[in-house]
């Protein structure tokens, strides 16, 4: 390991100083040269002194060699200095809590990557814990993140200023002591400000996974988001992963994607705050596909009860490519209500070149209306081997719901035995040119007060 001598490199200043002293006493030319040897030296030294290796972080010793005493020590270090070679940090067991907040700006590469293990030792503090400024291919692996604050920002991440290529994994994010209802908090947080939302180019390909989100008791607890990423039509590009979490005690949304070019929330377990009144699984406003193909599939959403609304997954202005399409496939949300609307998956306004593939609605039940699969004002959506069944509203059910929705179809789909207070609908398509509809298996539960239709379509083309 190199070792640093700076009373050698002095004794060698003043040497070489004392020698262009005499060389140049009249010339204009010695300080400049002087100070272009100052830094040109020091340069080396910091040069040399870049992280490469493995290091602990262990508070019952000082910050000393191969050891730092705190996480804000190995990120002064590391900030400062940045790496030569791979860097792994493994905070030592027994050693915490670390009651801190820690900003990282170094950067690593694809070679050069920078793993902290946490061994399941604790940081904790409140506001942003832990703040990614443009950090670039870090690990966080085994980690627990306490936030106790009570304020706006309340969050365990942050990430802008292109934050890239970064890992969040095999941790617990816990948000204890918010009951609030501030857009501001979140556990993981892509926003230009550390107090709000605001846009920017936060940080691409960031994977978020096997975390367990969550206010870490049985209270109400919980932040606005599970996941945010905000972005603007100006600044926006490509997004992020999130994928076999458990992402619970949520007041509004598990992921919500604003003006994202691609993302992924794909295999995670979602709970809402036990006084929630709306529910969104993801939302994507304003996104489209890029080399990060749209994916919100195989997630889950079990027992749980909204105050109003149960949005499910909600694509708005979001869409696909024909090659890439924007997919909501294989989620499942079971025993859910809510005293309006209870909703699946849709692909909404200007969203099409989308799959809506082997979905599953059960045993849910709204004060008004409970909503299958639905594309409106989306063309070409595939929707297949979905099924929903029952499921109960005060006034009706919708199986299957097509508006405007060109060039689609609805095949190999099953809906039964659900019961609307007022009317049934297996299957609805109105103002759609061109809409395939085979293969489908519709049983209708005949106890409703007024109308019961199977398949009901109008105005337009369809193929049946």
């Amino acid at each position: 390991m190199f070792k640093f001598d700076a009373l050698k490199l002095l004794r060698n200043i003043t040497i070489y100083l004392k020698r262009m002293k005499k060389n140049y006493k009249r010339n204009w030319l010695f300080k400049l040269k002087t100070a272009f040897v100052f830094g040109s030296l020091l340069f080396a030294g910091s040069a040399m002194a870049q992280l490469s290796g493995t290091y602990t972080i262990n508070s019952a010793s000082s910050t000393s060699g191969t050891n730092y005493s705190s996480f804000g020590a190995f990120a002064s270090a590391i900030n400062s200095s940045g790496v030569s070679g791979p860097v792994t940090v493994n905070v030592v067991k027994g050693s915490g809590p670390y009651v801190e907040k820690v900003t990282f700006t170094a950067s690593g590469t694809s070679s050069n990557t920078i793993t902290i293990n946490g061994n399941g030792e604790t940081i904790r503090n409140t506001g942003t814990i832990i703040y990614m400024n443009g950090a670039d291919y870090f690990t966080f692996d085994n980690l627990d993140i306490v936030n106790t604050g009570t304020g706006t920002g309340t969050r365990c991440f942050t990430f802008n200023r292109g934050a890239n290529y970064n890992t969040i994994k095999n941790s617990n994010l816990t948000i204890s002591r918010y009951t609030s209802t501030s857009n501001s908090t979140a556990y993981v947080a892509f926003s230009n400000s550390l107090t709000g939302r605001s846009t920017g180019n936060h940080g691409s390909y960031n994977v978020i996974e096997n975390n367990v989100m969550s206010n870490g008791t049985s209270s109400s607890a919980g932040p606005y988001y599970g996941v945010m990423d905000y972005r603007s039509s100006s600044t926006k590009g490509i997004g992020n992963i999130v994928k076999d979490n458990d992402i619970h005690d949520i007041y509004y949304y598990a992921m919500y994607n604003y003006y994202v070019e691609g993302f992924q929330f794909n295999n995670n377990d979602v709970k809402f705050r036990s006084n929630a009144n709306y529910g969104y699984v993801v939302y994507g406003y304003q996104c489209s596909t890029s080399s990060l193909q749209i994916q919100a599939n195989d997630n889950v959403v079990e027992n749980q009860s909204l105050g109003y609304y149960f949005y499910g997954i909600y694509f708005y202005y979001t869409s696909g490519t024909s090659s890439l399409p924007a997919q909501q496939n294989g989620n499942r949300f079971s025993d859910i209500t809510a005293s309006y609307y209870v909703y699946s998956v849709r692909a909404y306004y200007y969203s099409g070149n989308a799959e809506i593939i082997g979905n599953e609605l059960y045993k849910c039940s709204a004060g008004y209306y409970v909503y299958g699969p639905y594309a409106y004002y989306s063309d070409n959506v595939v929707v297949s081997e979905n099924t929903v069944h029952d499921n109960t509203a005060s006034y009706g059910v919708y199986g299957m719901y097509f508006y405007y929705a060109n060039e689609s179809q609805l095949v190999n789909n099953t809906v039964y035995n659900n019961k609307g207070g007022y009317y049934n609908y297996g299957m609805i398509s109105g103002y759609s040119n061109d809409v395939l509809i085979a293969h489908n298996t519709l049983v209708m539960n005949t106890d409703v007060d007024y109308y019961i239709y199977g398949l009901y379509h109008y105005n337009y083309n369809v193929s049946n």
